[in-house]
């Protein structure tokens, strides 16, 4: 039976000990927004539209920072 050592290799770096990065941060900023819209819309008497709507300026606001006001920097991440 031929077996794979495919669970020894590595992609050249371990991710066990990195931190997460302000982008990462920012994904996660998006749906956690949107989770706690749909929360805060079960337990309010506050219609679900106005939750999105907030969850969404939200995740805009995410999206813009990452993209315009703290921007990726080529050779950073690695």
């Amino acid at each position: 039976m031929a077996t794979s050592d495919r669970a020894r290799r590595t992609l050249g770096h371990s991710t066990a000990d990195r931190r997460l990065s302000r982008y990462d941060l920012l994904l996660l900023v998006i749906p956690a927004a949107f989770l706690f819209a749909l929360v805060g819309s079960t337990v309010s008497s506050f219609p679900l539209s106005a939750f999105m709507a907030a969850a969404s300026v939200v995740g805009a606001l995410a999206v813009a920072d990452g993209l315009f006001v703290n921007p990726p920097e080529p050779g950073r991440g690695r």
